[in-house]
């Protein structure tokens, strides 16, 4: 055996002097590497339930969200749409569209006629203790005698009577009040003005005696008796109302023709002799193409 250098000697010396640990107990060793294990599974289950619980938490909101913005909206649908649906079930609604014309009577017996393009309305106890309507457009008006007045609303004004027959026109381009029989008051915010049988006003927007007019022509209104009558009227609004009554459209094809005037009565039973007889009266001519008229 070779021998050992002196610091060789003396490692192997202080090596035997030193006490080592008894070796670990084989089943107590896997005993801790199981628990080991099984506390480091139970922590990634943990994170893992966490991150399951997390997207369904996130899902729930996502879903959440668009079901209460439908809520929101449905609740903002029938903010607006019950007091639709309350004027609905207790107004009575009447509407002609262009060509169209129609006799309505009402619960009082009066009758009214509506031009073609207009609108009238009334709460269905029309005639218990009020007999009150909205008119948007034209009407002839033939109104029974009563205790409580008759009252025609419009945007320009309003119409008040007892018993009468009168026409009342509220249209974007004027307001006018005739009457037949009877008496009727008109007024609005400012003012008011009365008018007695063969009296008619035409206004914008103020009520004045000075703007009363005695009806010029036997058979008020024009349209009742399937006339157009025009006293220096502007091509433009005889077009207006032949686009109304026929249902058709007009083109200029220049701007400057709408502001011809035209004088005369033209029968209105047919479309052909309406153009022909304003071709004549203002001496241009028509031509047709599909439903819109070109004047020349």
């Amino acid at each position: 055996m070779k021998k050992l250098d002196d610091i060789q000697q003396l490692i192997w010396e202080r090596s035997a002097q030193v006490e080592l640990p008894s070796p670990p107990d084989k089943e107590e060793v896997w005993m801790r590497l199981s628990q080991h294990l099984d506390i480091s599974n139970m922590n990634t289950d943990m994170s893992q339930d966490q991150q399951r619980l997390a997207p369904p938490t996130q899902g729930f909101w996502s879903g959440f969200k668009p079901r209460l913005t439908y809520a929101v909206a449905l609740g903002l649908a029938l903010v607006f749409a019950l007091p639709i649906a309350y004027d609905t079930l207790t107004t009575e609604t009447f509407v002609t569209k262009a060509t169209d014309f129609q006799t309505v009577q009402l619960p009082d017996g009066s009758t009214i006629t509506l031009n073609a393009g207009s609108q009238i309305k009334y709460k269905k106890d029309f005639n218990t203790d009020h007999r009150s309507l909205t008119l948007s457009g034209e009407a002839y008006f033939n109104v029974q005698k009563g205790n409580t007045p008759f009252t025609v609303n419009t945007n320009h004004g309003q119409v008040t009577v007892l018993g009468t027959s009168f026409n009342v026109r509220a249209r974007e381009d004027g307001f006018e009040v005739g009457v037949n029989e009877g008496i009727v008051k008109v007024s609005n915010n400012a003012k008011s003005v009365i008018l007695h049988k063969g009296q008619m006003i035409d206004v914008d927007s103020q009520f004045d005696e000075k703007n009363l007019q005695n009806v010029s022509y036997g058979n008020y209104p024009d349209w009742m008796h399937e006339k157009l009558v025009c006293d220096q009227t502007p091509l433009s609004e005889v077009c207006d109302e032949i686009e109304r009554t026929f249902g058709i459209s007009f083109k200029f094809a220049n701007p400057s023709l709408s502001d011809i005037t035209v004088t005369g009565v033209i029968d209105a039973q047919d479309l052909n002799t309406v153009l022909s007889t304003i071709s004549l009266l203002t001496q241009h001519e028509f031509k047709f193409d599909g439903d819109t008229c070109t004047i020349f």
